[in-house]
């Protein structure tokens, strides 16, 4: 009995649904994942009030509807589907992952948020959406400079 072969079509549309287009492929640790990534992020923008982050969702939807139709063309190619998932997790620990780094940065955010912005605004004259303000305009110099003037990569020529 031969397997059936996937509609690009319909893996599109499932696709509308982040990880669903991955699961109708079968490539299951996939789809669970990009799943786990969309509503986790809904969840935790939602639950921390992180207003700066809903810019993530965009990105994850229309990378899984175009991984998915990536996947309906690979097995069309090769007759396959190989069921690659998107971290592994003995990738994202260590002392040199971007994730550790990323959950130190957005557990200092909320730290700041929600707890020093109450100090500033009892305290200080400065108001917190000012002071805000002045810590992502340096932030954003600071990261325009490393690009600029940081670290310079030889040519192996």
């Amino acid at each position: 009995m031969q397997p059936r072969k996937p509609s690009k079509g319909l893996t599109f549309f499932l696709s509308f649904v982040p990880g669903v287009g991955h699961l109708y492929l079968g490539a299951m640790n996939r789809g669970l994942q990009i799943m786990i990534i969309f509503f986790g992020s809904i969840f935790l923008i939602d639950f921390l009030r992180l207003g700066a982050f809903p810019f993530w969702l965009p990105i994850i939807w229309f990378y899984g509807i175009f991984d998915a139709l990536q996947k309906a063309d690979d097995y069309l190619l090769y007759g396959e589907i190989v069921d690659k998932p998107l971290f592994e997790w003995q990738v994202l620990s260590g002392k040199n992952t971007w994730f550790g780094w990323g959950l130190i940065v957005i557990g200092s955010y909320l730290l700041l948020d929600r707890f020093l912005g109450r100090w500033i605004a009892t305290y200080l004259i400065i108001s917190w959406h000012d002071l805000r303000s002045i810590i992502t305009a340096v932030l954003l110099i600071a990261f325009g400079a490393f690009l600029l003037w940081g670290r310079k990569v030889k040519n192996n020529e």
